[in-house]
Order: C-alpha cells, then sequence, then structure tokens
C-alpha cells in the first residue's frame, strides 16, 4: 500500500470538475490514482474525464461512503481523498506533500491544505483558513474538502450514513479524540474553492435548492439518534472557538 485513491466527485458542472482533473492528472505519479464520479448527472452533463457512474444524485455524504466503500475493497491505497469539484489546486506536488505529511505521524489520520474562497465571504470553519503556519497546524476536525485520510481512519467508520454531508466534519473529531488520532492542516498547500459553485450552478433542483437546510436538519437528526449530541455541540464550539 504505497499509493493514494484521490476521487473528484462530478454533478452537471463540468467547467468545474473537467477543470481541476485537469489541473490533477498530469501530476498523477506512482503515489496516486485521479478517479471522477458521476453523481447521478444529466446525461449530456457528465464529465469526459469519468470513471464510475452513478445512476442517481446520491449527494455528498452518498458520494463520500461510496468512495470510502471502493477504498476499502482496493487494498492497494493506504489513504484517500474525496475533492469537492469546485476547486483549484496547484497539482505539482500537492498530494505528494499531503502525503508527506500523513505519513510523518503514526496517530496523525487526516491533513488538508487550507482553504480560500475568492470572495470577501471565506468558510465558517476558521481551522482551515490560512494561519501563515510554517508547520502542520493541530485542529479538532476540519470541513471535508480536500482532506487526504489514512486507511485506519476509513477502516474505523466505514462510512458515515449521511445523506447531505454535512456530519463527517464534526464525526472525524470525535472519533478521533476516542482514539488519540490527530487531525491537520498544512498552510503551505492552499486551495481555492468557489464556495458551494456546483450547489448554486444546480439550484433549479427542488432538493438542491434547500441543501444547506436539509443538510442542517440531516445533521442535527443524526446525532441526537447517536446520542452524541453533547459531543457534537462540544466539538462545534472548539470550532467557533479556534485559534491556532
Amino acid at each position: 500500500m504505497t499509493k493514494s485513491l484521490v476521487a473528484i466527485l462530478h454533478y452537471n458542472s463540468t467547467q468545474y470538475t473537467d477543470t481541476l482533473y485537469e489541473l490533477l492528472k498530469p501530476y498523477e505519479r506512482e503515489d496516486y490514482d485521479l478517479v471522477v464520479i458521476d453523481n447521478g448527472s444529466d446525461l449530456e452533463k457528465t464529465s469526459k474525464y469519468t470513471t464510475f457512474r452513478l445512476e442517481e444524485n446520491v449527494y455528498y455524504g452518498g458520494g463520500l461512503d461510496v468512495t470510502m466503500n471502493y477504498f476499502i475493497e482496493n487494498t492497494q491505497y493506504d489513504s484517500m481523498m474525496l475533492l469537492n469539484s469546485d476547486l483549484i489546486i496547484h497539482g505539482q506536488n500537492f498530494v505528494k506533500a499531503l502525503r508527506d505529511e500523513l505519513f510523518s505521524e503514526e496517530d496523525l489520520v487526516s491533513v488538508s491544505g487550507c482553504v480560500l474562497q475568492p470572495e470577501k465571504s471565506q468558510c465558517h470553519w476558521k481551522a482551515i483558513h490560512n494561519w501563515g503556519h510554517k508547520t502542520l497546524r493541530y485542529v479538532p476536525w476540519v470541513d471535508y474538502q480536500c482532506n487526504l485520510l489514512k486507511r485506519k481512519f476509513v477502516e474505523k467508520v466505514g462510512g458515515f450514513g449521511s445523506h447531505f454531508g454535512w456530519v463527517q466534519d464534526v464525526m472525524t473529531g470525535i472519533v478521533c479524540e476516542d482514539e488519540g488520532w490527530k487531525v491537520g492542516v498544512c498552510d503551505w498547500l492552499p486551495v481555492i474553492h468557489f464556495g458551494n459553485g456546483s450547489v448554486k450552478d444546480n439550484s433549479n433542483n427542488p432538493i438542491i435548492s434547500q441543501y444547506n437546510q436539509l443538510a442542517e436538519q440531516e445533521m442535527f437528526q443524526y446525532f441526537r439518534e447517536k446520542g452524541l449530541w453533547e459531543r457534537f455541540l462540544d466539538q462545534r464550539q472548539k470550532a467557533e472557538n479556534y485559534h491556532p
């Protein structure tokens, strides 16, 4: 096991997916395989680089679980990353640098680049902002956009069972707290995120037009049903108060 599975989750917005693929593909060395998972796109809006196609849109949470299941079954991979499609990444050494960090410590199970949005509004969760650190920043958890996950973490959780995909961020913090594992961010590996670009592009879909509201409702129900409500609130508070 000496390579990473790097997957891009695509839904309809080919201008994002195809650009991201073309930024990363030239640097696909022996240390990672790049795939595109089509999340039930309209046929005419399928990426020309599609590797696997799902027959219906299972949204981000479902796409993450599909990727995790595929990763677990394919044991040649030691780590995995599911990328939002609406990212700009300088691919020369992005995956290599994340791998170098991830495997530098046994208890480090998730490493992410920092995320910037090309607008005044930035990601709400400050842990993933660029704080100008020259070494790895340890954080409670990160917003899943470009984080590389170690195999032992993926095998531990198996999948999150979320439809819309807002539960995995905090749940990762809870699992890592229980296992004594670490999560880190590399400020020297910036990623540009066109904040909810694919959601905005597909807002004519009645479910996607309510995506944030539906995702939040599912998240609250998820942690209550698992008996983790107080821990959920604690992890969110840690993230709200984050300062390195």
